[in-house]
């Protein structure tokens, strides 16, 4: 017997040049995390690649045009009867100025480690909660973690190359 049914929602970490991530916050009307903070980004469709799920749901939510680099992370979110999986990929904007649709009400840049002091949906809650950032992150330069995640990832990438094509 099956006691959740699984659905895919795909999001996006897109950053600008200080290094801050774009948030959302959807709309007070919406019937999931009503007036929380999430990342760009929704559901599959039936027959759609994720990728170009990812690209046509920032698209309608900002009107911003974006390429996809890596996979940073996934989430999970319990709903009533379904469980959706949130693939979180990195990205950047290709072109295009910001320009929001109904379903969200406010947008933020904010740096990673900022993150928390926002009222995040829970699944982007739970993503950020159970990241390995240092507790007590000793530097002068408090943003200085954020400017790490793209060279980590793209280690990652590099390892995920050579294993492909092993």
């Amino acid at each position: 017997m099956i006691d959740f049914v699984f659905g895919l929602s795909v999001r996006v970490f897109l950053t600008n040049d200080e290094g801050k991530i774009l948030i959302l916050k959807r709309s007070t009307d919406s019937k999931t995390n009503p007036g929380k903070w999430e990342l760009p980004g929704g559901k599959v469709d039936q027959g759609e690649s994720f990728d170009q799920a990812l690209i046509r749901e920032v698209y309608e939510e900002t009107q911003l045009k974006i390429s996809l680099e890596h996979v940073v992370g996934v989430s999970e979110q319990n709903l009533h009867l379904i469980r959706a999986v949130h693939i979180i990929l990195s990205g950047e904007i290709v072109e295009g100025e910001l320009n929001l649709s109904r379903e969200h009400e406010g947008f933020a840049w904010v740096f990673f480690e900022d993150l928390p002091e926002y009222e995040l949906a829970d699944w982007l809650e739970d993503f950020v909660n159970n990241q390995d950032t240092p507790k007590n992150f000793e530097s002068d330069d408090k943003h200085q973690f954020t400017r790490t995640v793209k060279p980590w990832l793209k280690s990652i990438q590099s390892s995920m190359d050579k294993i492909i094509k092993k």
